[in-house]
């Protein structure tokens, strides 16, 4: 039994679930329930208070209901601790910006190629064509495994140059790796 404006949460980024917030109350939502259990709570919780201070101030206390379910599995009956937490948009407003495609940063070297002036002489100088070497596999970089070099691939991201381009968020997201993941990631890539 789904409902459209019921979130459970599980192992993605906290992000991802923020986002989801977002869009379920840009659907005319005015309560989002956030559903967890066991270790999912402290995302819950972050999911919340990154929704309730960073994107939709001004939204009111959120009601949180606490329980306990017996499950089942391969070891016997055990007790898991569940949460609800609904949030009531009350007078705040969803964010428009946050639906908006951002442009993908152009690696640094890019932009600094752009941004320097040459002085202007009298005589054209010889023109040498620039060749740029290959770009790196993202398997290359420190770090980075098959597992998450399939990821970072499926992703669209396949070359050093990318990943250095790309906005950690956005990784984050179309990944499914952390965003402390994708930092390292990031910052092995500009060592390239």
């Amino acid at each position: 039994m789904s409902q459209d404006n019921t979130i459970y949460i599980g192992r993605k980024p906290a992000m991802s679930y923020v986002m989801a917030t977002l869009a379920t109350f840009n659907n005319d939502n005015e309560t989002v329930h956030l559903k967890a259990r066991g270790r999912a709570i402290t995302t819950a919780v972050d999911v919340a208070e990154i929704t309730r201070n960073r994107y939709m101030t001004g939204m009111e206390h959120p009601d949180i209901t606490i329980g306990t379910e017996q499950v089942e599995d391969d070891r016997g009956t055990r007790n898991v601790s569940t949460m609800t937490i609904v949030l009531n948009k009350g007078n705040a407003v969803v964010p428009q910006e946050v639906f908006e495609r951002r442009p993908r940063r152009r690696p640094r070297e890019h932009q600094e190629e752009e941004t320097v002036e040459k002085p202007v002489e009298d005589e054209p100088e010889p023109i040498e064509e620039a060749t740029e070497p290959e770009d790196v596999d993202v398997s290359e970089i420190k770090g980075v495994g098959d597992a998450t070099a399939d990821k970072l691939k499926a992703a669209g991201y396949d070359s050093v140059s990318k990943i250095v381009g790309a906005e950690s968020f956005e990784l984050a997201l179309k990944t499914g790796l952390s965003e402390k993941q994708i930092a390292k990631i990031i910052d092995a890539a500009k060592e390239i």
